[in-house]
């Protein structure tokens, strides 16, 4: 999204809190913070194994500048940026990321952008629906400069499930049947339950009422859709009588986040 740098709130710097520049020393500090932000959403990738290790050996920073908010010594934010060329009316800074895990660091960081706006005019940064430093933006304000959609395609549906991660509060059960083309083992008959942060897809000899496509699994798992409207698209049938929203309950805990290209 961009944002006009000189929408940012005024802020005065909070006494209790260091801001400070980020030296690669900083690094796993900064991936551990990420990781407190990314654990309760979905979709978000863990930073570990092969395809991260290598910053561990890293002599430099992956971006122009990484900006850290600290509080007893403690990382509660920071922004990774690129400043980009010129002062003019075309100048941008691109934040690739901005997470933190206080209100307080939160308004600090956006206090940190927004001093940016003498010389960079548009503030280009990913946002994250409810997290703690987008509640400190004028989204209203906010203007689309890119999107680009990612694909989920369930491979093992029971494995997908049992590994997935479940709100607590969702509780209940549903059967359904599947199809699907390509992988043959998914289709079938199964009764999806979940309780106390968990959920176990099992199959099941009864003749289900609901019906669903392999897409249409995909998307309730990722949050991007509901069954109603799954009905409506022609991804999910139903015998008379059944309630397709029972479905829901697959998509439970909202919608799938990604922040890193893979």
């Amino acid at each position: 999204m961009d944002l006009p740098t000189a929408a940012l709130p005024p802020h005065r710097p909070a006494p209790h809190l260091d801001v400070r520049a980020a030296t690669v020393a900083d690094l796993p500090a900064v991936s551990d913070l990420y990781e407190r932000v990314a654990r309760h959403r979905r979709g978000m990738l863990t930073r570990r194994g092969g395809l991260f290790d290598h910053l561990g050996a890293t002599t430099k920073l992956p971006t122009d500048g990484v900006t850290l908010v600290e509080h007893d010594g403690n990382l509660v934010a920071y922004a990774s940026w690129d400043r980009g060329r010129g002062y003019g009316p075309e100048a941008v800074l691109t934040v690739k990321e901005a997470l933190a895990t206080t209100a307080d660091g939160a308004r600090e960081l956006v206090g940190v952008l927004a001093s940016w706006r003498s010389v960079t005019p548009t503030l280009r940064l990913r946002l994250l629906d409810g997290d703690a430093v987008t509640a400190h933006l004028p989204v209203e304000a906010a203007r689309e400069h890119h999107q680009q959609t990612w694909m989920h395609r369930p491979v093992d549906v029971a494995r997908a499930v049992r590994l997935r991660g479940w709100p607590v509060h969702a509780r209940g059960g549903v059967d359904f049947t599947l199809d699907d083309e390509l992988a043959d083992w998914n289709t079938g008959a199964w009764r999806l339950e979940v309780a106390d942060g968990a959920a176990e897809l099992r199959r099941t000899t009864t003749a289900p009422a609901l019906h669903l496509g392999v897409r249409g699994f995909a998307q309730l798992y990722a949050g991007a859709t509901t069954a109603e409207a799954l009905v409506h698209a022609g991804q999910l049938c139903h015998e008379p009588g059944a309630d397709p929203r029972a479905l829901d309950l697959l998509a439970a805990g909202g919608p799938a986040h990604l922040l890193d290209y893979f």
